[in-house]
């Protein structure tokens, strides 16, 4: 096999890699060992003090968007970006009043959801 030949066989070869790769990732998204998850510093503070939520199990620069569900209307905002391992800390406030109240995060397709119970007392 002459010189033409081997670079137009590693050519091709190199073409036909990049088809199938990409093929893969198509057909099999992300899919991440890790469920995402909340945690919160305490999962009960006293009504209207901060709290911190560290958001894991994202995929690497993912924009979370969270969701406030104790209000008459919900309402989506944007909480951030995961780093390169998947995670998002996050400080608020508390509700002023008492009770337990979701917090949700998801990502911006809203496939992938993260849920937890903050208690103010």
């Amino acid at each position: 096999m002459n010189s033409r030949g081997v670079i137009a066989f590693a050519l091709l070869g190199l073409i036909i890699g990049l088809v199938v790769g990409y093929s893969v990732s198509i057909v099999l998204p992300y899919q991440s060992t890790q469920k995402p998850s909340i945690s919160l510093n305490s999962n009960s503070v006293k009504a209207g003090t901060q709290f911190t939520a560290t958001i894991t199990g994202f995929p690497a620069n993912t924009k979370i968007y969270g969701w406030t569900v104790n209000q008459e209307t919900p309402t989506c905002f944007n909480a951030g970006t995961t780093d390169a391992n998947g995670k998002l800390v996050i400080s608020a406030d508390a509700p002023t009043t008492t009770g337990s109240f979701p917090l949700i995060a998801c990502d911006e397709s809203q496939t992938i959801w993260a849920v937890k119970t903050l208690t103010a007392s």
